[in-house]
């Protein structure tokens, strides 16, 4: 079968493990047990610490078998399309091949749960280990090659090197060694692959698609490629002011999720997975979302958790025909949020403006399907509330019916934006205008009658970023000289620092003013257009009556005559 038609090879540990009475026959035989109680005996024989850990390990090995009898399986699946009656049998190489997943698999499973627990190892490269070829080769049962490998572990571990830190408790310490051994393993079995004739089996399976615990490999390597952004500003919670409570709120949820158990399936918290800001245009409720969403891909990349945020947009899903929008919501939620093969965050910016209300007389069959689609969303009839997922939405206006506010709002935040001096001193200087900082006034009290203006102007968090692209237009309004293209690096930054042309307080006023003045301006030129729009309306319903009155009386005045 080509890789391309071939089907992908998924590996999950279903509820209750794969072979989980091996993989802990396999931890309690190796004598790492016997060994973290010797060495840092509990009050029942162990400490939560090493009991924490070696249930982790017994799942590390769990899904070592698991992905050893997927990966079997798919390759005898793969040599029994052949055509013949002939019962296939694995190559030398298939073995190789499929042992070498295993402890690669295991590894890197031990590898994240000792990151969680605080007892990752600071160690990279491999382990002259005599034997390892034989330990690949050897026609052994799953269970006994993961069992060799934890006897080779705790041989490790018991080395006074090994197991020596004046920093970590005995335990830790411990643990540190067996996950030591164990990254260190997984290397010396990728230079192993690299450079025998188990190259060609590797490219083979590199070119399936392969995913372990939700994550995806190439060959024996994971493949953790870079965290989806479509459509993420670039920005960081620290650039967000004057919306805190709003921003924690939306740090909390996203981590929140990134605590999702995939081999359980469920979030250690019960969470309401829906987060509503509501404010007025230019407050910084779309920064603060896409903020949110930028920490979540970090802190998601820094666990190895696999994760997305998508940023929901109308042209995603709305269509021009009825019910295909209703169809789209659907199916963006159930396969790109939730059927993504990790967490997902979304954020879905002006919902107010997507729905309309169910009192309405001109409700269309389009938004009704649409009504309901969201509601099946935010009830939990579509997706699981099972703490996977979690969604950002905000409104400027609540012009909607009572059933849909009631859905949305169930975590409501008021999003104000910059209010004081300090939050618009804190916007221009120290955010917007940090590139060309140094060209900016420097007297603190200079930054704080700025700030002040900007407060008694009413200006927005948008209003200030228009203002500063001002500034920065003004320090950048020169031209290049013709030495400048023929510098160097530094002889270039150097001529820049000579070219800027600095701000002073009046002129960072007087931006200030004039974009004040140019707002009044545009909502006044806005009022007189709505006003004239409004009295054209009332004039043409004022013609169409009397037209309609003179046509109705007639033919009564025919009548009479």
């Amino acid at each position: 079968m080509p890789p391309s038609d071939a089907p992908p090879i998924a590996i999950q540990l279903p509820p209750g493990g794969f072979s989980r009475s091996a993989s802990s026959a396999a931890v309690k035989d190796s004598g790492i047990p016997d060994l973290l109680a010797a060495r840092a005996p509990g009050p029942f024989g162990l400490t939560s610490t090493s009991t924490a850990a070696l249930e982790a390990l017994a799942d590390a090995v769990d899904l070592g078998l698991a992905a050893e009898e997927r990966l079997r399986g798919a390759i005898l699946a793969d040599l029994g399309n052949a055509g013949s009656f002939a019962l296939p049998e694995l190559t030398a190489a298939h073995r190789r091949l499929v042992a070498a997943f295993q402890l690669v698999v295991t590894a890197d499973a031990f590898a994240r749960a000792a990151r969680d627990q605080r007892v990752a190892p600071a160690v990279s490269g491999s382990l002259e280990l005599d034997g390892l070829a034989d330990l690949l080769d050897a026609d052994l049962p799953a269970p006994a090659r993961a069992a060799r490998v934890l006897r080779l572990a705790r041989a490790y571990a018991a080395l006074p090197r090994a197991a020596a830190s004046d920093a970590d408790p005995p335990e830790r310490a411990l643990l540190r060694a067996v996950a030591a051994f164990l990254t260190l393993l997984r290397g010396s079995v990728l230079d192993l692959a690299r450079g025998s004739s188990l190259g060609a089996a590797v490219e083979a399976l590199a070119a399936r698609t392969v995913t372990v615990a939700g994550r995806p490999y190439r060959g024996l390597e994971v493949h953790d490629a870079p965290a989806e952004r479509p459509g993420l500003l670039a920005i960081r919670p620290e650039d967000i002011v004057g919306n805190d409570e709003y921003l924690r709120a939306g740090l909390r949820l996203a981590r929140d999720v990134a605590a999702y158990d995939f081999r359980r399936r469920c979030n250690p918290k019960r969470l309401n997975p829906i987060l509503f800001g509501l404010g007025r245009p230019g407050c910084g409720k779309t920064a603060t979302a896409h903020a949110v969403g930028n920490r979540f891909l970090d802190e998601c990349a820094r666990l190895g958790v696999p994760a997305r945020f998508l940023v929901i947009r109308r042209t995603d899903w709305a269509s021009s025909y009825q019910n295909a929008s209703a169809a789209n919501l659907v199916r963006l939620f159930r396969e790109e949020v939730y059927g993504f093969e990790g967490v997902c965050g979304a954020y879905w910016a002006d919902i107010d403006t997507a729905f309309a209300s169910r009192d309405s007389a001109g409700l269309r069959a389009e938004e009704k399907q649409n009504l309901a689609a969201v509601f099946a969303v935010f009830d939990g009839t579509l997706l699981p509330r099972d703490g996977k997922w979690f969604l950002m939405c905000d409104a400027n206006t609540l012009h909607m019916d009572e059933a849909t506010i009631s859905r949305i709002a169930q975590d409501p935040h008021k999003v104000e934006g910059p209010t004081t001096p300090d939050h618009f001193v804190r916007l221009l200087r120290d955010v917007l205008l940090r590139d060309v900082r140094r060209w900016l006034p420097q007297d603190d009290d200079a930054w704080r009658r700025v700030g002040e203006k900007a407060v008694a102007l009413c200006l927005s968090g948008r209003n200030a970023e228009s203002v500063a692209g001002n500034v920065r237009a003004h320090v950048q309004d020169f031209e290049y000289p013709e030495n400048y293209f023929q510098a160097g690096p530094d002889e270039r930054a150097r001529l820049l620092e000579t070219l800027a042309r600095p701000v002073d307080e009046p002129r960072l006023l007087r931006y200030l003013d004039d974009w004040a003045a140019f707002r009044r301006e545009a909502d006044a030129r806005a009022e007189e257009e709505r006003f004239e729009s409004e009295v054209s309306a009332m004039v043409r319903q004022l013609n169409a009556s009397r037209e309609a009155a003179e046509r109705a009386l007639g033919p009564a005045a025919e009548v009479d005559a």
